[in-house]
Formats: C-alpha cells, sequence, structure tokens
C-alpha cells in the first residue's frame, strides 16, 4: 500500500473459454490465482493472511490446495446455502455471538457480531458466522 492506494503485485487478464485464439490455453480464474500465489511466493513475498471471497473459498480445489499445499493461514468466505455434509452421528453446535467492532478503511467503525459453528469437533478448518444483527441475521449483512 502507497498513501493509502493498494496496488497489485501481479496480474493477468481472464479469458473466457469462447473469446480465446486457437493457440491459447484455457485457464479459469481459480487456476490463474492459485498460480499467482506460487509466483509470488516464488519471487520471495511472504504472506500473514490470504483473503478471498466466496468464489475461492467455495472451489473445493486448485485455489484452496495451493493454499493448504504452502501452509499458508487464510479465510475464504462461503455463502450461506453452502453445504458441508457431515457424518450421521456427528452434530453442529453454534457457540454464542460475540461482539466486535468492524474497522473500515476510512476509519470508520461498526458493530459486528461473530460466532463460531463446530461440525462435530473442532479441526483445523473452522467456520464463522459473521452478521450485524444476531436476532434478525439479516441476508445481505450475514
Amino acid at each position: 500500500m502507497v498513501d493509502n492506494i493498494t496496488l497489485p503485485l501481479l496480474f493477468q487478464v481472464y479469458k473466457p473459454k469462447e473469446r480465446l485464439k486457437p493457440d491459447e490455453v484455457y485457464r479459469s480464474k481459480l487456476e490463474m490465482v492459485a498460480q499467482m500465489i506460487l509466483d509470488l511466493r516464488g519471487m520471495g513475498f511472504q504472506f500473514r493472511l490470504v483473503l478471498a471471497d466466496s468464489l475461492y473459498g467455495e472451489s473445493g480445489c486448485g485455489f484452496i490446495d495451493v493454499l493448504y499445499q504452502l501452509k499458508l493461514e487464510f479465510v475464504a468466505a462461503i455463502r450461506t446455502n453452502y453445504a458441508v455434509w457431515l457424518p450421521r452421528e456427528q452434530t453442529v453446535r453454534l457457540n454464542r455471538w460475540r461482539k466486535f467492532e468492524r474497522v473500515f478503511s476510512d476509519g470508520k467503525t461498526e458493530t459486528r457480531y461473530i460466532r463460531e459453528i463446530i461440525d462435530g469437533k473442532r479441526r483445523a478448518k473452522q467456520y464463522w458466522e459473521l452478521t450485524t444483527d444476531p436476532q434478525t441475521l439479516p441476508k445481505n449483512a450475514t
């Protein structure tokens, strides 16, 4: 970040399959970003935390696999209708809501709430639910 401006370290142009020239090879967005992370690590960049939206969080392979392979800590969003399959004997436990202040890049703050969702036992992969209102769980803010 320079003077509060975030600049990309690398970028690649995504092309849908139907826009490719005959000699070009299709690569999905997930494949492209996974390769960018590998390239950045190869250049010596270190990551403390990788943040990803639901496209990447729900990918199931590729991108998330690279993060595990490189032993990078990450937070990846998933939508509320994302399914996680559990063995029949496992139960889901919702811990109590905890209040925190979300700080935006402009310095403004907003009260939010977070709780851990535990499927069976605590593991390396954790799930968290965040919201602006734990009573009503508004769709656009949970």
